[in-house]
């Protein structure tokens, strides 16, 4: 480890010789000059405005033995505890006040709409996509009624419920592939004083997702309930399942753009909530610093008028 004080400073050398010195120490002693009175004046607190040697703070045995200095080092190391004591405090305080927010200040609000957007517009042509290869298929299926009806019914049957199952397969992996983009997107941004709020992201467009997955299941279980009611029936109704199979068609297209609505209403929320918590983090932040700083300045002047 390398010592951050230079160890090359050149060593200072006393050339006086001895003989020197002795000539200087026996003139200083043949000085006329009363020696009494330099005594009498020390002891009148003459000198004690100067510094005269390097032991000014230390402790002689005559101090150490004086009741008055032994009574003022008390008091002055109580006051000093009783000082880094409440110093202590006012700091630990402001730690705890401090705790709920990041190590490092934001420099600007994240852009959730920004992030996720491209994200949310390709996840719409992808259901949009589905959904209309979905229709094609469940019309071509249909075509092969026959009038009569029965001899074609369950086959037509098995083929919409495989179009149905291989729909839903492909709307979840759509999810899927949403999910993972979402989190590599936040991943990205390497910011761990906004975790939370990227927690709360995407368990909101979780549960988004959730409930237009139930909804979506919900009507296709319908859907396959009714064909089934209608071409296994004594006479079977192959105009009755085309129209509810468009109707179906329809609906699925609306409930597409309802969902992506409801994502990007989701999201411009958060936005608009993040915006509204940084402008109350800034403001509560601002609280502490004035009141702290109230606190440190009285502090210190408990600590001048103790000096004083």
């Amino acid at each position: 480890a390398h010592s951050i004080c230079p160890a090359g400073f050149p060593v200072w050398q006393d050339t006086t010789s001895q003989e020197e010195r002795w000539s200087v120490q026996e003139q200083s002693a043949n000085f006329a000059i009363n020696k009494a009175d330099i005594t009498k004046e020390f002891n009148n607190g003459v000198w004690k405005s100067h510094v005269v040697s390097s032991d000014l703070y230390s402790q002689d045995a005559q101090d150490a033995q004086d009741p008055m200095m032994v009574e003022m080092r008390h008091k002055l190391s109580q006051e000093s505890e009783r000082l880094r004591a409440r110093l202590r405090k006012e700091l630990m305080e402001l730690r705890q006040r401090l705790s709920p927010y990041p190590s490092h200040p934001q420099l600007a609000p994240a852009n959730i709409r920004q992030l996720l957007t491209p994200l949310t517009q390709h996840l719409s042509r992808a259901l949009d996509s589905h959904a209309q290869e979905l229709c094609v298929q469940l019309g071509r299926s249909l075509q092969g009624l026959r009038p009569d009806g029965h001899s074609r019914s369950q086959e037509v049957l098995e083929e919409v419920g495989r179009a149905l199952d291989e729909s839903h397969r492909r709307r979840t992996a759509a999810f899927e592939n949403f999910k993972t983009k979402a989190f590599e997107a936040v991943e990205e941004e390497h910011d761990s004083s906004r975790k939370e709020l990227w927690e709360e992201v995407t368990a909101r467009l979780g549960q988004e997702i959730c409930s237009f997955s139930l909804e979506v299941q919900g009507k296709v279980a319908a859907l396959k309930v009714s064909l089934a009611g209608l071409l296994t029936a004594a006479k079977p109704a192959g105009a009755a399942a085309v129209s509810r199979v468009d109707l179906f068609c329809q609906s699925s297209s609306a409930q597409n753009q309802k969902f992506i609505a409801n994502l990007e209403q989701q999201i411009a929320k958060l936005e608009e909530e993040q915006r509204k918590g940084e402008t109350a983090r800034y403001i509560s932040i601002e609280s502490i610093q004035e009141d702290f700083s109230t606190r440190l300045s009285a502090l210190l002047q408990d600590i001048r008028h103790t000096l004083n």
